[in-house]
């Protein structure tokens, strides 16, 4: 062979080949394989129990349970669990909830299958979207960006919380709508931009965050549809479900939030100086980045005092300042032109950026410093500025993005695939119910008030299920958690009133009645301490102070099922029956099938002299489990 033909092969071999993108017919089948990936990746949630905010939402909120869509769709997110006046409106979850309950009752597994089924589904019109907006400007780049998105562990406290199908439909109408908005502009369809707004409307009645869609329906269109950017105009259509959201919110739980309601043991910069607080604010960013791009130390709480107050002292602070200026820079040095393509990267920054900002603390004070689920929608953001990393790396070293196991690029992406899974399905079983989350989790957070406090609640409800000395030891061990949750919060109002109620159990009354006096002293509307103090009154003999405590504990909850039945134990014990009967029947209201009261109904109907009024009630019970 002559040196010029070895020349000639030699030049050859380093040219790049661009690999074809899907074509049109298969991209149902890689949307498919994403959907099924990402249903696997959840199976093992399905033996899961209920978990933390499920309780409050679900298993026990009287409104769902009861199936009343009317009162849903009437009243605050959490009406049917606290009495107390609330700050969020999510009917459409909640009518889920519903409507799952009435087909199958207190089965959790229901509720975790749904749950995995949108966002497996979610994954595959990710991946639809995707192909769409790319075409073939970016090959294969849909297909890294949805296993990218479907894998990452951070996504385990919404998939495997039944409670998170707030930010799983709001994910999954945003994205339906977002791709019907384009299909509009590619086609001109009006019937397709309405259908767009109407699914974005049932968005932001799934949880308020959805609003942030309203920046991502614009900027989408002038990266990817830069030809049309005067159809951006179209997108202020979106404004007339926000505007509808927002008078309905209105009218049921007031105009606006009250910030100065966020205590420090939910958001532990909330009462911060303006420094501590912005400073804390983006340290807290920064933390979250962290978890996206090193996703190994997942935890339900860093609350306060796991991470201390920062200032712009602190050189995490200045790190994340410098980031946004970056971010700032590559936004106007990539912005699409008429001749250079969408820089995919940049559009994942913004997509972060403008999603993750409600959570962020800087726009506005929410009631919470972290939480994974806040980043389940702007992880896409950053799915897409790893996605596009690989495509950009790929190209520097002439190889193209294909999915073959030979591709170094490629084989990468298995091993990080890999590694996101095992670490998704290992964390999956910590989910499996509240006790198995917090000890897991308090290892991680030992300086959090608030995981302490709820670890302990978790020990002692499993020494319920002991006896003698067993139980004995399982109650102290739920006070030591109590005390470090105090040592860390001292005027943690609720960990005293725990603290009590375990040393009630332990008969040790003297220190409960000191723990719910220090209850009250830092929250003098806790109905638990007053209840709970009303007990140890009743057992004493002193009925008047007994009457006197549960009666305040029903006025700051006049839900307080347990507060009812003892108030109307107080007044069968002093044989005023009729009003006892009445205190029963009140706490039946808000637990229809508590066997507890359905007795204490025929009883005192029987002490009344009237015991066929009763019979009904005694029935009821003895036909409950």
């Amino acid at each position: 062979m002559s040196k010029k033909k070895k020349a000639s092969k030699k030049i050859k071999a380093k040219v790049f080949k661009a690999q074809a993108s899907p074509k049109p017919k298969s991209l149902r089948w890689y949307g498919l394989v994403v959907a099924i990936f990402g249903f696997l990746l959840y199976a093992n949630t399905l033996s899961n129990d209920y978990c933390l905010d499920d309780f409050s939402v679900i298993k026990d909120n009287f409104v769902v349970k009861k199936g009343d869509y009317k009162t849903i769709f009437s009243t605050h997110y959490r009406y049917g669990y606290w009495s107390s006046k609330g700050t969020l409106y999510r009917p459409l979850t909640l009518a889920m909830f519903a409507t799952e309950w009435k087909l199958a009752p207190d089965t959790p597994a229901l509720g975790h299958f749904v749950n995995i089924l949108f966002f497996a589904w979610s994954g595959w019109l990710l991946y639809q979207l995707l192909s769409l907006l790319f075409g073939d400007k970016y090959q294969w780049l849909p297909l890294v960006v949805s296993l990218i998105f479907v894998a990452h562990p951070v996504h385990t406290e919404v998939v495997a919380n039944i409670k998170s199908r707030d930010e799983i439909m709001t994910f999954f109408l945003g994205l339906a709508a977002l791709y019907y908005l384009i299909k509009f502009v590619d086609t001109d369809k009006i019937k397709l931009l309405v259908f767009s707004v109407f699914l974005f409307g049932l968005s932001v009645f799934s949880k308020e965050s959805a609003i942030t869609w309203l920046g991502i329906f614009p900027l989408t269109i002038l990266f990817f549809r830069k030809e049309h950017r005067k159809k951006t105009v179209y997108t202020a259509a979106y404004l007339l479900p926000a505007f509808f959201f927002w008078v309905v919110r209105s009218r049921i739980i007031g105009q606006s939030v009250d910030v100065k309601d966020v205590q420090i043991i939910d958001n532990f910069f909330a009462k911060a100086s303006s420094a501590e607080y912005y400073g804390s604010a983006l340290y807290m960013v920064l933390r979250y980045l962290q978890t996206l791009f090193l996703p190994t130390h997942l935890v339900s709480d860093l609350g306060f005092n796991q991470i201390p107050l920062k200032n712009f002292a602190n050189w995490g602070v200045w790190l994340i300042v410098a980031l946004i200026i970056g971010a700032v820079y590559a936004t106007f040095r990539f912005w699409p032109t008429k001749t250079q393509k969408p820089h995919v990267g940049v559009y994942g920054v913004l997509f972060f950026t403008i999603t993750f900002s409600i959570y962020s603390n800087l726009v506005v004070k929410i009631g919470s410093s972290y939480g994974e689920r806040f980043l389940f929608i702007p992880s896409l953001g950053f799915a897409l500025f790893a996605g596009y990393g690989l495509y950009w790396l790929a190209q520097k070293i002439n190889k193209p993005l294909v999915p073959k196991v030979s591709n170094p690029i490629f084989l990468g992406l298995l091993i990080v695939l890999l590694g996101y899974s095992i670490r998704t399905i290992k964390r999956n079983k910590d989910w499996y119910d509240s006790a198995t989350l917090y000890a897991s989790d308090i290892p991680k957070s030992p300086n959090s008030a608030k995981l302490n406090y709820h670890h302990g609640l978790e020990v002692g409800k499993k020494g319920n299920a002991l006896k003698g000395q067993q139980q004995t030891t399982q109650y102290k061990k739920a006070i030591v958690y109590f005390d470090k949750a105090i040592s860390i919060y001292p005027a943690y109002s609720d960990a005293y009133a725990l603290k009590g109620l375990y040393y009630f159990k332990l008969n040790e009354y003297d220190k409960a009645m000191n723990a719910y006096n220090l209850a009250i002293k830092y929250n003098a509307n806790s109905p638990n301490a007053y209840n709970n103090m009303g007990i140890i009154f009743f057992q004493r003999g002193d009925v008047k102070n007994a009457e006197r405590v549960y009666k305040l504990a029903l006025k700051y909850n006049p839900r307080f099922v347990d507060a009812y039945r003892n108030l109307g134990a107080v007044y069968g014990s002093t044989k005023r029956f009729e009003q006892a009967i009445e205190q029963f029947k009140k706490g039946l209201q808000y637990d229809p099938n508590n066997k507890t009261l359905l007795k204490y109904i025929g009883a005192a109907y029987r002490d009344l002299g009237k015991p066929e009024l009763g019979r009904p009630y005694l029935e009821q019970a003895g036909n409950l489990h």
